[in-house]
């Protein structure tokens, strides 16, 4: 009898670990939502996405060129793993903000913040102003 409650709590314990992996690989093989580069948001997230596959010249591609950003960019940290969220988007005009809610890291070592990105309308398309996070500014890398 005093053993089956120790197979019923070991039985538990392998489900919940079962479980615990497959939502891991789950989350692992999703597929990324498309992203518009004719939206402000996509153009923000594009971006960052570019950054995080250490893809400099795409993400150069969204900088506006008065920031004088060239590839490559200057070091950054990104943390291997992240999950990136609008938070909000605002668009008057010609210009746009957009906040992002990002999530770093994995486990017990995650931290998020918040960032936010100015954008401004280039014909059709949207360009990252400002002092972009995680760059923040390019023109002193510049020689």
């Amino acid at each position: 009898m005093r053993d089956r409650p120790a197979l019923v709590l070991g039985l538990v314990a392998a489900l919940v670990a079962v479980l615990a992996i497959v939502a891991a690989v789950v989350a692992g093989t999703r597929e990324h939502p498309a992203l518009d580069a004719g939206t402000p948001d996509g153009v923000v997230q594009l971006y960052v996405v570019a950054l995080h596959d250490g893809d400099d010249a795409t993400a150069v591609q969204y900088l506006d060129p008065a920031l004088g950003c060239t590839d490559p960019l200057p070091e950054r940290y990104l943390a291997g793993t992240a999950r990136i969220g609008v938070a909000a988007t605002t668009v008057t005009g010609d210009r746009a903000t957009v906040d992002l809610r990002i999530e770093e890291g994995a486990g017990l070592d995650t931290w998020s913040h918040r960032e936010t990105f100015t954008l401004r309308r280039d014909g059709e398309t949207w360009l990252i102003t400002g002092h972009p996070w995680p760059i923040y500014e390019c023109e002193r890398w510049v020689d």
